[in-house]
């Protein structure tokens, strides 16, 4: 089992798995906002994240996420000190090192995926989960050569089955196994397992597959939550990069 180790870096709180590879960084922050005026949180969030973990400097490449499945690889390195965005997509990949590749989330699960020299970085809502995003970006490793059962694959916080209350239509989109019902009829779903299952489905080893515990809507203020708070729920943002 992951443990893992939750820091005060410089300010921001953070998320590690330990018993990494000399050179990989994984990390997932804790709730941020960002400055007044920003058009979005994640440049700045990242940025704040990067440095907190040791990596000035190091360019930065995000998404404009749109809650579906297309993967972006990146075969380039930006400029030193960038934040790049990749476009409308909800997954990133790349074999390039000196490059971190972000998401944000406030409730979707942040996948982070690793393997020899490629890494991929995915944001999976129930939209991309329907539309398996998690596929598209293993996909987009194997694209680059990284072998299935060498993937190892973390999941940061995100909301549980406790809270995630959705609809009839929404929860049609899922197998049987994902979805409950509480004690007044409502449906749940289990979007960490979802994500877990279309993982092992492309060929990862359950062994290789980590998820963090904590349910982002009950699990307090150091969460983001878009269901618990609304438009002042902030974001949280999972990094992944290779020195």
């Amino acid at each position: 089992m992951t443990e893992w180790r939750e820091e005060n870096l410089g300010g921001v709180p953070t998320l590690r798995p330990g018993n990494l590879p000399p050179g990989l960084i994984v990390a997932f922050s804790g709730r941020g906002a960002a400055l007044s005026g920003e058009p979005s949180p994640t440049a700045h969030l990242a940025a704040r994240l990067a440095a907190a973990l040791g990596l000035d400097g190091t360019p930065i490449v995000r998404a404009t996420q749109v809650h579906g499945n297309r993967a972006v690889t990146l075969r380039q390195t930006p400029p030193e000190g960038t934040v790049t965005d990749a476009g409308e997509c909800d997954a990133l990949a790349t074999d390039r090192a000196g490059l971190a590749l972000v998401v944000q989330t406030a409730d979707c699960v942040p996948i982070l995926l690793a393997a020899g020299r490629t890494l991929a970085a995915v944001h999976a809502g129930w939209r991309g989960s329907a539309s398996e995003a998690t596929g598209a970006g293993v996909r987009a490793l194997t694209d680059l050569g990284a072998r299935p059962e060498e993937i190892d694959a973390w999941l940061g916080p995100s909301i549980g089955i406790c809270c995630y209350e959705v609809g009839g239509e929404v929860a049609s989109r899922f197998a049987g196994d994902f979805v409950g019902r509480d004690c007044s009829g409502k449906y749940r779903l289990d979007l960490r397992g979802v994500n877990r299952a279309q993982l092992e489905a492309e060929g990862i080893p359950a062994s290789r597959i980590s998820i963090h515990p904590a349910c982002t809507c009950c699990g307090g203020e150091r969460y983001a939550s878009y269901r618990r708070d609304g438009a002042a729920a902030g974001r949280m943002i999972a990094l992944v990069a290779r020195l």
